[in-house]
């Protein structure tokens, strides 16, 4: 049938017909083997030169690196990235986090989350095992290559060398958009040569077999003029006709016209596209503005449903066509859904299409569709940045307390219904204020998000983990099984874990750190199950891991609720008690070698009707812990300096030469304490050159400027410091030149000691000696024995406080003791 109706084609038509197609063959296939060499040439020479510029970064990089000159490698990057093939210049450290980088954002983040095109085993078979590696990526035309980089240290360092990568893409999109443009235009040329020759062709069709049809042709594309009727007989009455349709049309055309008008310009207006699915036809119109939307020319698209059921992202893809399916079968008014659709260039954006069956056949199957599609990307991007900043910490990137406790509500709802057992895992970096204070908050930041890759390396997708500011992290853990015991020995041991994990050392600025964590356990569903409460307990758990002693796992019990609730009800007790001035100052004598009382410490006591005697071992860490410190530190101040005043005007020994009080380091680093504490003196009138202040080895290395500046602008005032427990804090021994005290104290930990002859007896001649050679004076303290103060006094110590002269004493019979008669000696 086919050769039939060839051979009833004229050779005038077929003939050229055929040498026209096989010229376009030959010429596609031509200009495809050209198109594929360039492209092939353009890889190739891209390869070279990104080598080439890699290798010299390399060296460049290494020594600038070595010799910890970041700002020259900085500018070698920049001055690099000025090529404009180069996309990124990444430099990355071991743990393949950014370095350096041509652009400055991503400092300190980790490539997987800002390299586009990373690999990590390109970059461990670069950093660890020195092998070169490269790639094209042939869909973004993007040319990768990964070069191992020694980044140090210097010749003159013990450290060990550390290996990273460099990291370089380029951008070969323009060249290979140069490469199809030139191929398109050669096409074109070819095409014109072709369409020549078929208009030869045309030429003589039209002459041979249109002509006798020019003139009804000529008149029926005059809209506005009616066809002559000169024509006879079959000719005459397609006239006739062609005259009734071009006035009906004429009507219809102008209708359509004023209609299309301003349908387009509401449509341009809004920016949406639009299309036009005939079912019937099998075809679709998509609109300029439509084609626009995804990157495209006009007449670039085919009229295929392909065109847009191709792109829609696949995660999207099944829930549009089931609201699509829904509205064919008049289940709903309107088909709307939001999803996304690839653009030409790979990427996905954010589209809203509305669209409506407007024919249906006799079976109500549907014929046409009409709508509209939206581009909604920046207002999903914009709600996706909300939601995600709402839910999670900006540092780490992690869930933050908020959406830990949704996940947590639900994952209670989950356990409650699954009849399983979950865990909340609530743990704390030990220490982690020391990496701030030597490394700086740069490096602190770097630190958490480090811990925050390391417990998201190691902890599946659906489990929670969450920071919850500062150095405490969360993980919820649903699903240990259906037994108590079980799932508690679980948790531990999943607990243990990451106690492990956290251990491990972390490279930061050349340094490993170490770091411990003390963590707390919180079961779950329990007869508290919300999540607030479940989040209470296990903190609780982890302030008693904490009082274990740091570094410890614990696990929730309702014994710790009781102990939180009476350390809260003491809590409260103490700031009546201070409020109310129940708690009173005492005094402990000091006694020279001769026996004269030389001076007193001010201790506090507290005294409760419904508990007792309250050991100052209990209330104190309390006070610090909770900020009472800094009332209670006043309220001491008060008592001592207004006894003080009160022992003056009674005519004070001459002998007695001061009175002490202990400060607190919360206390002393208030930035309010030397102006409090003379308003104190001068509230009391007391002689300030009788008063010393006792502070902490700690508070002597905490800030040395601060601390040196406060003890001179009291130290002027005639006031005396005093370092209490020497020995026991940090080493302080370097500081002690420069900071203006008066006395070392001598811990009694270091005295009730002395009658074993340990190293004790080694360290207090030490002290002494030292304190001599500094001009200082030297107290011990916990003097209990007659032998103690033999040795103390055969040391050249010759001021001693303890049991062995005198417990802490009331107020009045403290003052009874110090104004007795005989120069205030005591009998022993």
């Amino acid at each position: 049938m086919v050769v039939s109706s060839l051979r009833s084609i004229s050779l005038k038509l077929l003939v050229p017909a055929m040498a026209t197609l096989l010229l376009v063959i030959v010429a596609v296939t031509m200009l495809q083997m050209d198109l594929k060499s360039n492209q092939v040439e353009l890889i190739s020479q891209a390869k070279v030169g990104i080598r080439s510029q890699g290798y010299i970064l390399q060296q460049s990089l290494s020594d600038s690196l070595s010799r910890n000159q970041v700002d020259i490698a900085e500018r070698s990057i920049m001055l690099a990235a000025l090529d404009e093939q180069v996309r990124d210049i990444v430099v990355l450290d071991p743990q393949a986090s950014v370095l350096l980088s041509n652009r400055l954002i991503d400092k300190h983040l980790f490539a997987s989350e800002t390299v586009t095109d990373f690999d990590r085993q390109a970059f461990e078979a670069t950093s660890i095992q020195g092998q070169e590696q490269s790639s094209f990526d042939a869909e973004n035309k993007r040319l990768s290559l990964y070069l191992p980089l020694d980044m140090g240290p210097r010749s003159d360092s013990l450290s060990p060398s550390a290996k990273g990568a460099i990291y370089i893409s380029y951008d070969l999109s323009r060249q290979w958009s140069a490469i199809e443009q030139g191929f398109i235009q050669r096409m074109g040329k070819y095409i014109a040569l072709v369409f020549a020759s078929l208009l030869v062709v045309v030429f003589f069709v039209y002459w041979v077999l249109l002509r006798p049809l020019s003139h009804l042709l000529k008149h029926s594309q005059n809209k506005q003029a009616p066809v002559k009727l000169k024509g006879q007989g079959e000719i005459g009455k397609l006239q006739r006709v062609m005259n009734n349709m071009n006035s009906n049309m004429l009507d219809s055309f102008t209708q359509l016209q004023n209609s299309e008008k301003r349908w387009q310009f509401a449509l341009t207006g809004s920016g949406d596209g639009v299309f036009d699915w005939d079912f019937a036809k099998k075809s679709v119109f998509f609109s300029p503005q439509w084609a626009k939307m995804l990157g495209f020319d006009e007449g670039e698209l085919t009229n295929q449903s392909k065109e847009w059921e191709s792109r829609i992202h696949s995660d999207d893809l099944h829930k549009t066509l089931a609201s699509l399916r829904a509205h064919f079968k008049g289940e709903t008014e309107s088909f709307e859904c939001m999803h996304r659709m690839q653009t030409k260039d790979g990427r996905y954006i954010w589209v809203m299409v509305r669209a409506m069956v407007i024919e249906r056949d006799v079976n109500k199957r549907p014929l046409r569709m009409i709508g509209t599609q939206t581009n909604i990307s920046d207002i999903r991007a914009a709600q996706e940045t909300i939601e995600f900043q709402s839910s999670h910490d900006d540092i780490t990137r992690l869930a933050n307390r908020r959406k830990l406790i949704e996940n947590l509500e639900q994952e209670i709802e989950n356990a409650g219904r699954r009849k399983t057992i979950g865990v909340l895992i609530y743990l704390d970096l030990d220490h982690f204020k020391n990496v701030n204070d030597l490394l700086g908050h740069a490096a602190g930041d770097l630190l958490l998000r480090l811990v925050a890759h390391r417990l998201r390396e190691n902890y599946r997708q659906h489990e929670t983990i969450a920071r919850l500011g500062g150095d405490e992290y969360a993980i919820l853990i649903p699903d240990l099984g259906a037994d108590h015991r079980r799932a508690s020995l679980r948790a531990r041991k999943i607990a243990e874990n990451i106690r492990n994990l956290i251990r491990r050392p972390f490279a930061i600025k050349g340094n490993d750190i170490s770091l411990n964590a003390t963590i707390g356990l919180a079961m779950y569903p329990n007869q508290d199950s919300n999540a607030t409460e479940i989040l209470r307990q296990a903190d609780m758990a982890l302030y008693h891991g904490k009082d274990a002693g740091r570094g410890s796992v614990c696990l929730f019990s309702s014994k710790m609720a009781e102990d939180i609730q009476q350390r809260h009800k003491l809590q409260q007790m103490m700031r009546v008690a201070i409020t109310q001035e129940d708690m009173v100052a005492y005094f402990q004598p000091r006694y020279n070698s001769q026996y004269e009382m030389v001076g007193a410490e001010t201790l506090v006591r507290w005294y409760d009707n419904e508990l007792g005697w309250i050991s100052p071992g209990r209330f104190i860490p309390l006070a610090e812990e909770s900020g009472l410190i800094i009332l209670l530190g006043k309220f001491i101040m008060r008592s001592a300096f207004s006894a003080l005043k009160r022992w003056q005007d009674r005519g004070l020994p001459k002998n007695f030469t001061t009175l002490s009080v202990n400060v607190s380091p919360n206390q002393f680093h208030r930035e309010d304490f030397v102006d409090s504490t003379i308003d104190v003196i001068r509230s009391a009138g007391c002689d300030p050159r009788l008063i010393e202040l006792e502070i902490t080895e700690g508070v002597l290395v905490d800030n040395v400027k601060e601390t040196v500046e406060k003890i001179s602008r009291l130290r002027a005032l005639g006031i005396r410091f005093s370092v209490d427990d020497f020995g026991t804090g940090y080493s302080s021994l370097a500081y002690l030149n420069q900071l203006p005290i008066n006395c070392l104290k001598i811990d009694k930990s270091f005295v009730s000691e002395v009658e074993k002859g340990g190293s004790e007896c080694s360290i207090i001649t030490t002290i002494i000696s030292m304190a001599e050679n500094l001009d200082l004076e030297v107290i011990a303290e916990g003097v209990e024995t007659e032998y103690q103060l033999e040795f103390l006094k055969f040391r050249g110590c010759t001021v001693y406080q303890g049991f062995y002269f005198s417990e802490a004493l009331e107020p009045d019979i403290f003052e009874d003791r110090l104004f007795a008669r005989h120069d205030q000696a005591v009998s022993f």
